[in-house]
């Protein structure tokens, strides 16, 4: 979980939910339509923390590649 936090400080809002999945949120201003048409998503979850940095890390790659 640190881990998880420590490298998306500042972009990404993370928590446990009480039913124990995990979700992120950007930190950042709404997404254009053409960001999410590279499929950019706002809030990811996953099952666990480590499914999480997976998601999270995919999106950074997609966010480099999206128009701005």
């Amino acid at each position: 979980m640190a881990r998880v936090l420590g490298r998306y400080v500042g972009t990404w809002s993370i928590w446990r939910s009480d039913t124990g999945r995990w979700y992120a949120t950007r930190l950042t201003r709404a997404l254009t339509r053409d960001q999410l048409d590279a499929n950019l998503s706002m809030t990811v979850h996953a099952d666990d923390a480590e499914a999480l940095d997976e998601l999270l890390t995919e999106q950074e790659r997609l966010a480099s590649a999206a128009p701005a």
